[in-house]
This record gives C-alpha cells, sequence and structure tokens, in this order.
C-alpha cells in the first residue's frame, strides 16, 4: 500500500501562513488588550469625577482641599497614620496627595480606582490600608497613578479668580493619568504646538506605554488625548503657563496644572 504525506515543501508553506497569520493576529490582540486598560482607566477618572461632583454638592460646590496656606510650599504624603488630620497637626499645609485621598475617604471610593490597570511599566499597587485610619495614601506613588489640578495657588492667582468649584468651565482639565515630570524617560516641558506625534510622546504619561491620556474635565467627560496639550487654549496640563511642573502654582483662573508629578 502507497502511503501519502505531505512533503517538506508542504509544511514549510503550512509554518509559513501560520507564521504570517501569527504576525498579522498578536499585534492586533496586543491593540485589543491596550485599549482595554485604556477604557478602565477612563471608568476610574469617571467614577472619580462623580465622586468630586458628589462630594461639590455636600460641601457649597467646592472641590476635595485640605489644610491651605497661600504661597506655603506644597507637599506629598503627610498625615498618613492619623485618622483625622486633615486639619493643622495632621497633613502638611498644601498636601497635594491628601486632597484625593480626602474623597476616597468622604465617599467612601474603594483605592483601586486610584489605580491605572496598566502596570507593564508602572509599578502601582492598591492601597490596603483601612482609609478611615489614614489620611493618605500608605506610599502616594505606588497608591495614586492620576495627578489632580493643583487646589493650592498662590495668593495672587486666587484673588485673581482661581477656583475648583462646581461653577468652573467644563473643559478645565480636572485629573489624568499621571504626570510624568521630568526623567530619563519623560520630559512634559518639552512639548509644544507644531511638533510630531513620535516628538510629542515623551511628554505624555508613563500609564499608557506614552501613548497618551486619559484627561477628566469638569463637565464630568473623560477622552483619551494624544498629547497633554489639552487644557484651555491648548496649554500644557502637566505645567503651568510659564512652562514650569516641579509642584508649582497655576498662574491664571483658566490655567490647568496637574500634580502631584513623577
Amino acid at each position: 500500500m502507497i502511503r501519502h504525506g505531505f512533503t517538506l515543501i508542504e509544511l514549510l508553506v503550512v509554518l509559513s501562513i501560520i507564521g504570517v497569520l501569527m504576525g498579522i493576529l498578536l499585534p492586533a490582540m496586543e491593540h485589543v488588550r491596550h485599549q482595554g486598560y485604556i477604557d478602565k482607566c477612563a471608568s476610574n477618572l469617571r467614577q472619580i469625577g462623580l465622586a468630586i461632583s458628589m462630594y461639590a454638592n455636600e460641601n457649597q460646590g467646592n472641590y476635595p482641599r485640605t489644610l491651605y496656606v497661600a504661597g506655603a510650599p506644597l507637599t506629598t504624603g503627610t498625615g498618613i497614620n492619623s485618622p483625622d488630620s486633615f486639619q493643622p497637626g495632621g497633613v502638611s499645609a498644601n498636601d497635594l496627595t491628601a486632597a484625593p485621598y480626602l474623597l476616597l475617604k468622604s465617599q467612601h471610593l474603594p483605592p483601586e480606582i486610584f489605580v491605572c490597570p496598566y502596570n507593564d511599566d508602572t509599578n502601582y499597587s492598591v492601597d490596603t490600608a483601612d482609609p478611615q485610619q489614614h489620611s493618605n495614601f500608605t506610599d502616594w506613588t505606588k497608591n495614586l497613578s492620576y495627578s489632580f489640578a493643583n487646589p493650592y495657588p498662590t495668593a495672587a492667582v486666587a484673588g485673581a479668580g482661581y477656583r475648583l468649584t462646581s461653577h468652573m468651565r467644563g473643559d478645565f482639565p480636572v485629573a489624568a493619568d499621571f504626570n510624568p515630570g521630568v526623567t530619563a524617560f519623560a520630559n512634559v516641558t518639552l512639548a509644544k504646538p507644531g511638533l510630531s506625534s513620535s516628538q510629542m510622546e515623551v511628554s505624555n504619561s508613563r500609564n499608557h506605554e506614552q501613548d497618551g491620556q486619559n484627561v477628566l474635565y469638569a463637565d464630568g467627560h473623560v477622552t483619551f488625548q494624544d498629547n497633554c496639550l489639552c487644557g484651555i487654549s491648548q496649554d500644557n496640563i502637566y505645567t503651568n503657563t510659564a512652562g514650569q511642573y516641579d509642584n508649582v502654582s497655576p498662574l491664571s483662573p483658566t490655567d490647568a496644572i496637574l500634580l502631584p508629578h513623577g
């Protein structure tokens, strides 16, 4: 009996076809996976936006803010082990991370909402501490992966009308994926109109491989922006209008600077 089998050439052709199909499908699957992380991240920010709105309704329209001293330096991560330290003697004045923690605590939000689900290039982890026993994140560099509009302006800017309230313009950026700052991998000061997408990537958040960032606006909608020039008048959401990023004040009532930074 003559047995018929595949020739070597036929096997090589089949393997080549499989290789081509895998080359087509794997990038598509990775794109779908990445888009899923972006969508989950956007959902986090929408829930944060809703919580901010609820907080404002309960507090005469004001957004969450802890102890404010005009002109005092901005701080991060103080008052961790003090359950009710949002007043003098607890968190430091102008603590950038205590403000979102106040939102987490007062609105009974799950801590995972403050963590971007995309972890391939970051080191985020959910804060497992009891919020009723804390007034700040256990380790904000890991437990917080979003930056928020600075609620602690200088006295001059506050006097000019800078207020984080429910009466702000709807296109004011309230929060976004974490401000990357200036590091070996990123530089938020380099973003400017006219640059190519690849040139702008260095100024994007690292939460999504610097492809862009989800941005929460004051009217509650969230949009994935492929560059950080998406504030009012298309200014940089990670710096003030003078190009400063290192824990500084906004410079006008429409100037958004989202902090803390990396």
